[in-house]
């Protein structure tokens, strides 16, 4: 018999993002095709009408992991643009980049609707 095991959910409190850029929907999607070039694996997320990419940041240091275990989030960067419709996969020359509906995930909808609160094309 497999002793039972304690399963908590401690879901993301705080997201602080450390850089944020929107781009036209034409120089977001060279920027991904730059970085899925250069050998960087490239998943994008979508929701509420924004299209985005959400570098983490990698804790260097105990106090960030400690904000971590306790539910804050960094994100080293954040690159976005204004995607109305949904499309699962954007194709970009050569490339087919995967776009992930994200809406059912409250911190990445959250993230997509502050982003949106911050469109300016």
């Amino acid at each position: 018999m497999e002793d039972e095991i304690e399963i908590t959910f401690q879901p993301t409190r705080k997201i602080i993002i450390l850089e944020c850029a929107e781009f036209s929907n034409t120089e977001f999607f060279k920027r991904v095709e730059l970085m899925a070039r250069s050998g960087h694996p490239v998943a994008l997320n979508w929701a509420e009408g924004i299209v985005f990419l959400a570098i983490p940041y990698h804790p260097e240091n105990d106090a960030i992991i400690e904000q971590a275990l306790k539910g804050t989030m960094y994100l080293a960067s954040v690159l976005f643009s204004s995607m109305p419709e949904y499309q699962s996969i954007k194709k970009i020359g050569a490339l087919e980049v995967p776009i992930i509906d994200q809406t059912s995930i409250p911190y990445l909808r959250q993230v997509a609707t502050w982003l949106k609160k911050r469109t300016k094309n």
